[in-house]
């Protein structure tokens, strides 16, 4: 009786640390599949310019396409920087904006509606730098558009979307829309190296530039103080 009776305690333990360990990690699960919805945001406006990342997979790079005939866009505009892979065969580069729009130009798309932009490529900023570009190019090209919609690959889209949104201030509106992620299973990217890889680095870019913004945002506002209080003392 003793021996059963120390048995049952032990048993019971061992239920409850189950189920304890199943719930904690189908809640983990649950987490790590609302981090790729959070990122992979899609909120198209439909109209205006679509912008297309120039680096982003082909098989993505050819939905844009069809995103682009479904809307009323009048332009598409493709953003990319010096291919790496070519730059590390030749001395020469060629920008990947010009593969992308030579591919898009090979699915059938019209070429009146296609403005390529290169922008030099850094190790950091990129995103940064072409949502920058884009803003050069609307301005200085007088195009007479209200919103632009950029297209990007799955969980790049959420830092995509408010570094745009930054630097396009608010004289235009911008959507956002994730292209289907084929390098690893979305859904279950934490079971894949590569959707381990590409969503952690995704998530830290997204904090990153939220971070970027708020202090950019709060040094120019320090500024503009301090401007303020050495005009009021002007006679």
């Amino acid at each position: 009786m003793g021996v059963l009776a120390r048995a049952r305690p032990c048993s019971r333990s061992r239920r409850i640390l189950f189920w304890v360990t199943s719930i904690t990690c189908a809640v983990l699960i649950l987490i790590a599949m609302s981090v790729y919805k959070f990122l992979a945001i899609t909120r198209p406006l439909g109209e205006g310019v679509l912008v297309v990342d120039a680096w982003i997979p082909a098989q993505t790079l050819a939905e844009s396409i069809s995103i682009f005939n479904s809307g009323r866009y009048r332009y598409l505009v493709v953003l990319g920087g010096p291919s790496q892979e070519t730059a590390n065969i030749s001395h020469s580069t060629v920008a990947d904006a010009d593969l992308a729009a030579s591919t898009l130009e090979k699915l059938g798309l019209d070429t009146r509606k296609l403005v390529k932009i290169n922008v030099p490529d850094n190790s950091s900023g990129r995103t940064r730098r072409r949502a920058t570009a884009l803003r050069s190019w609307l301005d200085s090209s007088q195009t007479s558009t209200c919103c632009v919609d950029v297209f990007t690959v799955g969980v790049h889209a959420r830092k995509s979307w408010i570094l745009f949104r930054h630097a396009l201030g608010s004289r235009y509106r911008v959507g956002i829309v994730a292209g289907n992620e084929f390098r690893y299973p979305p859904r279950f990217w934490f079971i894949s190296r590569a959707g381990i890889r590409i969503v952690s680095r995704n998530l830290a870019g997204y904090f990153y530039a939220k971070l970027w913004i708020a202090f950019k945002a709060e040094g120019s506002g320090s500024l503009k103080r301090s401007v303020g209080s050495g005009l009021s003392h002007i006679p």
